[in-house]
């Protein structure tokens, strides 16, 4: 609970920081906030689901709510395939989206790269718009590097360019991130983070400044357990 707080402390003082470097000309600071729980399956599938909450507009207004479902499985110790669902209700109007992607990744002792390109394809309801609807197709890559601190502490940082999928194949937005991530104990994970957001897809280039905070939670609910032999059998 000690480590928990903490961290809670150490997103407090974030956003602070930033709060106070942003500017109003197209630029945005907003505070994420999720909570998840991953099921590990037998024959090395797995499936979680995730909510989130947004507040934009220098952290002030309420964005919306985000619930995602995702299933994975793994191909061997390099490769894995992912799927996945999210479900947007903000201000705006209701998104839905659907990502299909596989991951590599090579281990060196204590540091772990990973590369991850998914194609991205949402559609978008709008509320109160003229254009009701409209939808979009992204090539996202994801490129990361984690190290383990120690025992229980993993920084890592990874850049993921978002290309559009038109005639254009346009540079539409890069997510960049940086963050930390503290295991309390084997089924539950601390996850603080930064996101520098630059957004192309308008006339003028917008930026968000993000400072995020995640509980995870993993469960292996048919992990088989060791059989302890007494001496007397």
């Amino acid at each position: 609970m000690k480590n928990t707080q903490l961290y809670i402390l150490c997103l407090c003082l974030m956003s602070t920081l930033i709060h106070g470097q942003s500017t109003k000309d197209y630029n945005d600071f907003q505070t994420w906030y999720g909570a998840s729980i991953k099921l590990d399956l037998p024959k090395r599938w797995s499936v979680s689901g995730q909510y989130r909450m947004r507040l934009a507009d220098d952290a002030s207004n309420y964005k919306g709510s985000y619930v995602y479902g995702q299933l994975d499985k793994r191909l061997s110790n390099t490769f894995e395939i992912t799927s996945s669902y999210r479900l947007a209700m903000v201000d705006k109007g209701t998104y839905h989206r659907y990502a299909l992607g596989i991951e590599a990744q090579k281990e060196i002792g204590r540091f772990r790269a990973s590369i991850r390109p998914m194609i991205q394809y949402q559609k978008q309801y709008f509320v109160g718009d003229d254009e009701q609807s409209d939808t979009d197709a992204f090539l996202r890559t994801r490129f990361t590097g984690k190290y383990k601190l120690t025992r229980r502490l993993d920084v890592y940082a990874y850049t993921e360019p978002f290309v559009e999928l038109d005639n254009s194949l346009a540079f539409d937005r890069f997510r960049n991130s940086a963050g930390l991530k503290y295991e309390v104990n084997k089924s539950f994970k601390v996850n603080l983070y930064y996101l520098w957001v630059p957004d192309y897809s308008h006339k003028q280039l917008r930026t968000n400044h993000i400072a995020g905070l995640d509980l995870e939670f993993t469960l292996k609910p048919w992990k088989k357990k060791k059989r302890i032999i007494s001496v007397d059998e």
